[in-house]
This record gives C-alpha cells, sequence and structure tokens, in this order.
C-alpha cells in the first residue's frame, strides 16, 4: 500500500468514525426532545379534558361573587383575568288581558 492510500484510508476512516459519533449525538439528542414533546402533548391533552370543568368551577365562583357581593372573590378572580358584569333579572312580560266572554265573536 502506497503512503496516499494509507493516508486516504485512515482519513476516510476517521471520518466514518465522526460521523458515527455525530449520528449517536443527534439520536440522543432528538430522543430527549421527542420525550419533552410527549410531555407538552400530554399536558395539553389532558388540560383540554379539564376545560369544561375548570370553566364551570370559575363561572360558579363568579355567581357566588356577584350574589353576595363578596370583594376578595371578585379581586380574586380580576387577578387571574375574569371579569363579570351583574344583571338584574329580566321582567317576565305581562299576559295580555283576556276579552270578555260578550266581546268575543262567535266562530263558524
Amino acid at each position: 500500500m502506497k503512503t496516499w492510500q494509507l493516508g486516504l484510508t485512515t482519513a476516510l476512516g476517521v471520518l466514518a468514525v465522526a460521523l458515527v459519533s455525530a449520528q449517536i449525538g443527534l439520536a440522543t439528542s432528538n430522543r430527549t426532545l421527542q420525550g419533552q414533546v410527549n410531555q407538552r402533548q400530554q399536558y395539553l391533552q389532558q388540560s383540554a379534558q379539564l376545560e369544561g370543568l375548570y370553566r364551570e368551577m370559575v363561572r360558579a365562583l363568579a355567581e357566588r361573587a356577584a350574589s353576595s357581593g363578596d370583594e376578595a372573590l371578585r379581586d380574586l378572580l380580576a387577578r387571574n383575568g375574569v371579569s363579570y358584569s351583574v344583571h338584574a333579572p329580566a321582567a317576565t312580560p305581562a299576559l295580555p288581558a283576556a276579552e270578555p266572554a260578550a266581546a268575543r265573536k262567535p266562530s263558524r
């Protein structure tokens, strides 16, 4: 084997070892990142499942604060970005007065 051939094969061997090392490092890094993504995805899925419960809890707290006039509870909700307004209950519409029997026209 000539000197330049020995040098070329040695350089190719070193390059192959370097590429294998880089591949191992990237695969390890990829596995770590994939684990983090899986954890975040699981958190998002669990949060979506609990969203209805959280919404009901906030609604109940807002109703409680509005009905009792609890300022501390109102402030707690406001600090967490929840605002509400108190509306007076809607009045029921009056029923139309019934016509007297004598004023009705007979139907045929």
